[in-house]
């Protein structure tokens, strides 16, 4: 018992060792209570899903010159996912990390880990090689960034399945990425080349995370072997480059993506014409005497961000969360937006985004958002054929999806650290994309499709109340 009550001392004397040698902190809390009404991004899957729903979320970060501690829980009751505690311990709810994570503060460097979601280089809704939807996955980076270059090298973990359709499959129960920026800084300027590496069969590769060499060099050397192969073999590389410019008044951004490109076009104008699977997005956002405004855009053609095929055989190398879409034993769809880890629109599609907060009225934030959605086939080669069709595609089915969704989003202070704010979206969607079965290839994995006439009104409104406490 003494033994136990001198070691309980020492760990309380040194954590106020700690505590007390950090000159500058603070301590966060925060709580919410969120009543949701109307649709949802899960509701535009899945027409069986709740109305009205409840959200509890607390958070507790933690803020230092070194270290900078956060957890963020929710506890909710949309019935999104299968829970086998939810209805005979929680009244029907459930939990869901939104957020767990630790960063240290090393000088130049930083170091980040824990489950969470890191974002892209650029400050954008459309970013292309870090989706800009909020979904935690256990993740590992390394940052470096002084006043003329950044180097990031960061782990993310796709999947780790427990439950599969093949159980001895690991490529389809280990899935990983890698993602790295080498930019360059100047005066307002940043210009950078930006890659992912998606591998199969492993959940973390040492050399991928830690080697600074490109990704493209990595798997060309091990693969062709030095004497002996080695390392993960094929892998799914993508490259691409981003820019930005800031200052007091403005923010401008460029990015692109290369999933894969056609060089036959210039090397063999006669032969096969592979698609092109390419993403794009620009934008920027402006201070004016009227109050912010913010132009968004974005794209990407046909099979970006799809797995890799032989002979009609599926590989599980596609950028996405999951090799997968539908779960619970059913048809329940995750929803896309969620499931790219890149664009989280993914392919075969143009998007729209304007958004504005008048100066007039603070705390005031409105959006419109236009978007032209096709066939998408994120966890299928190809859609339901076994290879591609030649040249490169966009917005060349039949049936096209359209979407046009306009937001408001108002808070405003009751009391010191309490708040109240609304939330309403309004907006139609035409040819709404259904979940379509395949069974014309090998894989025969679902896809979304557009159907004519199947157009619904989409309406939410989100009432939040927020306490937070600072010490």
């Amino acid at each position: 018992m003494e033994k136990r009550r001198i070691n309980k001392n020492l760990i309380l004397s040194i954590a106020l060792i700690i505590l007390l040698s950090l000159n500058v902190f603070s301590l966060e809390v925060k709580t919410s209570a969120i009543y949701n009404y109307g649709d949802s991004i899960f509701s535009l899957y899945n027409s069986n899903t709740p109305k009205t729903y409840f959200e509890f979320i607390s958070n507790l970060t933690y803020l230092s010159e070194n270290i900078h501690f956060n957890a963020d829980v929710s506890f909710l009751n949309n019935k999104a996912y299968n829970d086998p505690f939810s209805e005979s311990y929680y009244g029907g709810f459930y939990f869901y990390i939104n957020d767990g994570s630790i960063s240290l503060n090393l000088g130049n460097s930083k170091i980040s880990f824990g489950k969470t979601h890191l974002g892209d280089m650029v400050k954008s809704p459309y970013s292309l090689f870090v989706s800009s939807v909020n979904y935690p996955r256990n993740t590992l980076e390394y940052r470096y960034e002084d006043d003329k270059f950044i180097y990031v090298t960061r782990w993310i973990e796709l999947n780790n399945l427990i439950n599969l359709i093949n159980s001895s499959n690991l490529q389809e129960k280990y899935r990983s990425a890698n993602y790295k920026v080498y930019a360059v800084k100047f005066p307002n300027i940043r210009f950078g080349y930006e890659e992912v590496n998606v591998y199969i069969g492993k959940n973390f590769d040492f050399e991928y995370f830690a080697n600074p060499i490109p990704g493209f060099f990595i798997q060309y050397v091990n693969s062709a072997g030095r004497p002996y192969p080695e390392g993960l073999g094929e892998s799914n590389f993508i490259m691409g480059f981003f820019g930005d410019y800031s200052d007091k008044e403005k923010y401008l951004y460029t990015q692109i993506l290369i999933d894969d490109i056609n060089m036959n076009r210039f090397l063999h104008p006669d032969s096969y014409q592979n698609p092109d699977k390419i993403a794009w997005s620009f934008g920027g956002s402006f201070s004016t005497n009227v109050g912010k405004i913010e132009i968004h855009h974005a794209g990407a053609t046909k099979y970006t961000f799809q797995p890799s095929s032989e002979s009609g055989n599926q590989m599980y190398c596609g950028y996405t969360y999951f090799p997968y879409f539908t779960y619970n034993g059913t048809n329940t769809i995750f929803p896309l937006e969620m499931l790219y880890a890149g664009y989280k629109y993914g392919e075969n599609n143009l998007a729209f985004l304007i958004n504005y907060s008048p100066n007039f009225v603070s705390n005031l934030k409105t959006s419109l958002e236009y978007v032209i959605l096709g066939e998408r086939s994120p966890v299928n080669p190809w859609n339901d054929l076994t290879t591609f069709k030649e040249g490169t595609h966009l917005l060349d089915d039949p049936v096209l999806e359209h979407r046009l969704v306009g937001n408001a989003n108002y808070s405003f202070k009751i009391l010191d650290g309490l708040n109240i704010w609304l939330n309403t979206s309004l907006g139609y969607i035409w040819n709404k994309s259904e979940l379509t079965e395949v069974t014309t290839d090998n894989v025969k994995k679902p896809l979304m499709r557009p159907v004519s006439g199947n157009n619904i009104p989409f309406f939410s409104l989100v009432v939040g109340l927020n306490f937070e406490f600072n010490f």
